[in-house]
């Protein structure tokens, strides 16, 4: 290097020369340094910048996302619908139970005068959910009258009346049969023997089919 020359001693223009030198090394440093920072801050500042673009710009409507799409094609096509085949058709109706007949004695009024002649009659029933068969013929069919205790029997429909044929019904459900006589206020026998006129009083009705009885059924005969 070129030797200083001066007034005053060489050492101190050296150390001059040599404090510039050090000041113009710190400023390139720090230029250096700064032009470093801000490009950094440039190249990560792209990606977030892109992010938040497509964060705040949803696609347009009826766009599908990829998500959406992978999720679509994989969903399962749907079962065929099952159906419950009818039921078959009932078969030919079934003899009636004895628990489904129901047997119900009538008068048709509660009060008669001596010398009447009260119609009496029974209604047959099937009272089960289903059509079913029954033999409800003369032969299965009587009246009775008891005394008002039941003990004795006075009348019956089959003393006089003949007790034969046969009479087979498909019975529906709730459906009703009856059957009734007038009753000459007297007694019978069996084969329509002698019989004897009954006095005032209360009297019992009870109802039977093939021996199955109704409850009784109270009516008076008065003076």
């Amino acid at each position: 290097m070129i030797e200083p020359t001066g007034p005053l001693p060489s050492t101190v223009y050296w150390r001059r020369r040599i404090a510039a030198i050090a000041a113009a090394l710190v400023t390139l440093l720090l230029v250096i340094w700064i032009v470093g920072m801000f490009g950094s801050d440039a190249e990560t500042s792209k990606p977030s910048n892109a992010a938040s673009t497509s964060a705040s710009n949803p696609p347009p409507s009826g766009s599908e996302s990829p998500a959406a799409a992978s999720s679509s094609s994989t969903t399962p096509p749907p079962s065929p619908t099952e159906t419950t085949p009818p039921p078959p058709p009932p078969g030919p109706p079934q003899p009636c139970p004895d628990d489904v007949i129901g047997v119900v004695a009538k008068a048709n009024k509660p009060f008669y005068t001596i010398g009447d002649q009260p119609e009496l009659s029974m209604d047959l029933v099937n009272n089960g959910p289903v059509p079913c068969i029954k033999d409800i013929g003369r032969q299965h069919r009587e009246l009775t009258i008891l005394t008002a205790d039941g003990a004795t029997v006075l009348w019956s429909s089959n003393h006089c009346l003949a007790a034969t044929g046969t009479e087979t019904r498909v019975m529906q459900p709730k459906e009703v049969f009856n059957y009734g006589t007038n009753w000459a206020g007297s007694t019978s026998q069996p084969g329509c023997g002698a019989h004897t006129r009954v006095g005032p009083g209360d009297y019992l009705l009870v109802a039977k089919l093939a021996g199955k009885a109704s409850s009784p059924a109270v009516f008076r005969l008065e003076r």
